[in-house]
């Protein structure tokens, strides 16, 4: 079986001090419109600044926001998002039929070449379809209700057969399930591929030039993109991996970097200090949250969770660790770009179920209706980049005076191997009792994100259910949503279903999140609610 993601390779520290130190860790040519390179070619390279880098430019390895600023571009799915997110729109696949419940036909492209020069074929689509299945990598949950899929090759047509109805279907061949890559050299090159040291092939606007591992990742036009290089404004996109987040933003205010997404509240006010930068922001699909194992003690005990829910004050750990661009989450993880069915009943089953802010005395209830009256202590699991807010949850925790909180710190490589059970204990037990973390939805229909975090099938090795909760009823609603185009009847189901899942408390919302970009002025960036599956560095363009 495929590992869920390939270990990143130990990364070396950029130091970045003073002015002058942070010039020599930078190529500094080519910025900026028209600027001339080292070789006297005229060409626009964007520098690009983030704290991690992929695992791998292998789509099976999909899982992080650094392969959305690098990988991504290497490649193409069969449809793209809208820019608003709420559609879908044309891209390998030129138009497509919903033939009948179950059935979807997609008219593939015909002359795509990959970034090799070679053809795209029909095979290769198929191949690369069957391949999230087969090898039962991250993003297989979406073809869970995949029957089978059919090639013809005659008229370029792909035939999906669904298990049953799925209205969410619709959205899944513009995520990156559905990304297309070179059989023979994805075959041939087995685990290297999209590695370092490896091979990286795809249809996209860019493609891989060269990666230094630790420390910089260069992509370049495709010669050979289907899309048409010459429409692109940037030539270059030059990646920088700088580990310390105040570091970073050293090097954007000090001209450095042209662009850096996801800025945490805790170097904000160097960003906005900048001179010659542009602070954008938009509501996403990001939610920030607790998750409880359920399959072992002490969070097989409902009452259990529920205390620890009660010891946390959401609004503070929004405030301190989300910052400006953030909002309280509600107890079921979902940001409100996602309600825009019916607002109101939205509203109303929230003010409805969302009963848990911090109160000690509501702790001491729920421990004396619990299996440990007298307290118990638990581990909750982190990283480097959440420690902070491990900390906040800490010391609320703490001040219970029952519950005892252990922080045990993992690499930010490993931890999604963790929550999605590729690495347990020897008697298959996950190793941690609560972790904190974040999910971005796959599309802005609540399916996105109620099926992916709750549903039963996603309570297994590689699934994105890291509580282990489950529910028939519950899992009864969300099929029966799923199999209704009818939006009323549809949001009758999902409120149904998250009155439960608020009331098991299975996971705990602490704050949705907007992403949040700094962009040089030299270039200007329009950002879409679906970050995680429509970036581009198609969609940056030099300041007219």
């Amino acid at each position: 079986m495929k590992k869920f993601s390939r270990k990143i390779a130990a990364a070396a520290a950029l130091a970045i001090t003073v002015s002058s130190c942070m010039t020599g860790c930078f190529n500094n040519t080519g910025s900026g419109s028209g600027s001339g390179s080292s070789g006297g070619n005229s060409e626009t390279v964007l520098r690009v600044g983030y704290t991690q880098e992929p695992s791998s430019f292998d789509p099976a390895d999909f899982t992080i926001v650094a392969a959305t600023l690098t990988g991504y571009d290497c490649y193409d799915t069969l449809l793209n998002f809208s820019h608003d997110g709420t559609t879908v729109e044309p891209a390998l696949a030129e138009s497509w039929e919903q033939v009948d419940d179950t059935t979807y036909t997609y008219k593939i492209r015909q002359g795509v070449k990959f970034s090799d020069g070679n053809e795209m074929t029909m095979d290769d689509v198929l191949y690369s379809l069957n391949r999230v299945t087969e090898d039962n990598y991250y993003m297989s949950y979406l073809f869970a209700n995949v029957d089978s899929f059919e090639a013809d090759n005659d008229t370029w047509t792909l035939t999906v057969h669904l298990k049953q109805p799925d209205s969410s279907w619709q959205y899944v061949p513009a995520t990156s399930a559905c990304t297309i890559v070179e059989k023979s050299v994805t075959e041939e090159q087995g685990d290297k591929y999209g590695t370092a040291d490896g091979k990286t092939v795809g249809t996209g606007p860019y493609k891989l030039s060269s990666w230094s591992s630790g420390s910089e990742i260069v992509l370049e036009k495709n010669e050979n993109w289907w899309g048409d290089p010459d429409t692109l404004d940037i030539d270059k996109v030059e990646y920088y991996v700088i580990e310390d987040e105040s570091a970073l933003a050293l090097a954007a205010k000090g001209g450095q970097i042209d662009f850096v997404e996801g800025m945490s509240n805790s170097v904000m006010s160097v960003y906005q200090s900048c001179q010659n930068f542009n602070i954008l922001s938009c509501e996403g699909t990001t939610s920030n949250y607790i998750a409880f194992n359920t399959a072992s003690k002490p969070f097989d005990d409902e009452w259990a969770r529920k205390a620890v829910a009660y010891c946390i004050d959401r609004s503070q750990i929004t405030t301190t660790i989300g910052g400006d661009y953030a909002k309280q989450s509600a107890v079921v993880p979902m940001s409100e770009s996602m309600m825009y069915m019916d607002k109101d009943k939205w509203d109303s089953t929230i003010a409805e179920s969302d009963v848990y802010t911090q109160d000690y005395d509501k702790v001491k209830e729920c421990l004396a209706k619990s299996k440990y009256p007298d307290g118990f202590e638990f581990d909750f699991y982190t990283t480097s980049q959440t420690q902070k807010q491990a900390e906040l949850l800490k010391s609320m925790v703490d001040a219970s005076g029952a519950i005892t909180m252990n922080l045990v710190e993992v690499p930010d490589s490993d931890i999604f191997s963790y929550m999605f059970g590729y690495k347990t204990k020897d008697n298959g037990e996950r190793y941690y009792n609560a972790v904190g973390t974040y999910m971005m939805s796959d599309f802005l229909d609540p399916m996105g994100m109620l099926k992916t975090l709750y549903a039963g099938s996603n309570a297994c090795e590689g699934g994105t259910n890291e509580t282990l909760w489950t529910s028939t009823e519950a899992d009864g609603l969300l099929d029966k949503a799923a199999q209704t185009t009818d939006d009323a009847e549809k949001m009758g189901y999902y409120t149904d279903a998250y009155k439960i899942f608020a009331d098991e408390c299975p996971y705990l919302g602490l704050y949705t999140s907007s992403d949040v970009y700094a962009v040089s002025d030299k270039f200007t960036y329009d950002p879409s609610p679906m970050f995680w599956y429509n970036f581009s560095y198609a969609d940056v363009h030099v300041a007219k």
